[in-house]
């Protein structure tokens, strides 16, 4: 009885402070910087009035509400970290899915470059047999106009040549018949040349007997 009359004008001090706690209560979280800072306040203030006056209910309360305090704020630390690990890791997640998304869409993309270039490649080896081929027709037909040429201009050739040797040949038969009238003409001019002198003898030796029978 004696300790309750003592410790009342402790109570009624501490009134006021409880008055506070209790709207506090209404409007802010039990982790919340003016609730922490208010129950500690209120918890020494109890732990100190109990000790000085000798009253273990009050300072065993305020031990409780410091504990109390305490557990909740350490209770919010864990949950903060608890909340903070689970953001990293949900950050971590979706870096991951992002990452393995840039991936996927990498290695599309070089699959579809990989298809363009084959695409690219095999247009690129067809154009280039065509136009090899095409060369090669074309050597092959510039070679055969060159041996088709070689042949025409070899015939031509021979044929000039032919035409030259029976030209040669028919102006050697013209010389030879040439020769060959002229020597006629020759033979017959000289014979008419011997009958003529043939006919002056005659006359010549006619005559001579002529005069012999005269004589």
């Amino acid at each position: 009885m004696i300790t309750t009359l003592i410790a009342l004008p402790y109570e009624i001090a501490r009134l006021p402070l409880t008055l506070v706690d209790s709207k506090l209560a209404y409007r802010l979280p039990e982790t919340s910087g003016p609730r922490v800072t208010l129950d500690r306040a209120i918890g020494s203030a109890d732990k100190v009035a109990g000790s000085v006056l000798r009253n273990r209910v009050i300072a065993q309360r305020g031990a409780d509400r410091i504990e109390r305090t305490d557990k909740l704020v350490a209770a919010a630390r864990l949950e903060q970290a608890a909340a903070q690990r689970r953001e990293q890791a949900a950050e971590t997640t979706a870096d991951r899915r992002q990452a393995a998304a840039q991936k996927r869409k990498a290695a599309q993309d070089r699959a579809a470059s990989g298809l363009e270039e084959a695409a690219a490649a095999e247009a690129r080896g067809k154009q280039e047999a065509k136009a090899e081929a095409t060369e090669a027709a074309a050597a092959t037909k510039a070679a055969a106009d060159k041996r088709a040429a070689s042949r025409i201009d070899s015939a031509e050739q021979r044929k000039e040549i032919a035409d030259s040797a029976a030209e040669a040949d028919k102006q050697a038969v013209q010389r030879k018949a040439e020769a060959e009238r002229a020597e006629a003409r020759k033979t017959a001019q000289e014979a008419a040349e011997s009958r003529d002198d043939a006919e002056r003898l005659g006359d010549l030796v006619e005559a001579k007997k002529q005069e012999r029978k005269q004589d």
